[in-house]
């Protein structure tokens, strides 16, 4: 059973891994991504992630090439919204996020603290013949929340 006062707070990227159909695991995203996740008493999360190797702009965003635009989006991944804890699953439920066919979607997570300053997020096994890659990330506490 999760604590929700243990899961409150912000959150950075430690490591984030995709198992590959062969049983090896990868860098999903390559080497050094960087982000965070965040939770709150009232119920919302948010969460941002981008692979380090993302392309740099120079110039006005208009000026930048759609193809440009869609190798930086192709590694990032951003949602936010409200969540819900149970047992030991953290569902994310998804209200905005940059591929609009997630919005609406429940995103279930499988939470463990291996220690008091982490926090490890898993997929669940894929369901109903669908392969879908197996996925663990890892995030270190960066802030707690303050409870008034």
């Amino acid at each position: 059973m999760i604590n929700p006062e243990q899961l409150w707070g912000h959150w950075k990227l430690h490591s984030y891994k995709q198992q590959s159909a062969d049983g090896s695991w990868q860098d999903a995203l390559g080497a050094d991504p960087v982000g965070c996740i965040s939770y709150w008493p009232n119920g919302h999360m948010q969460v941002l992630i981008g692979s380090a190797d993302r392309p740099k702009f120079r110039g006005e965003w208009s000026s930048i090439s759609s193809v440009d635009k869609a190798l930086c989006l192709d590694r990032m991944i951003a949602y936010s919204g409200q969540y819900s804890l149970q047992n030991n699953k953290i569902i994310h439920h998804v209200e905005v996020c940059w591929i609009p066919n997630w919005q609406g979607r429940n995103m279930v997570r499988l939470a463990s603290f291996p220690n008091p300053h982490q926090l490890l997020l898993k997929t669940e096994p894929p369901v109903n013949d669908r392969s879908l890659p197996s996925q663990e990330v890892l995030w270190s506490r960066a802030a707690d929340v303050a409870i008034r």
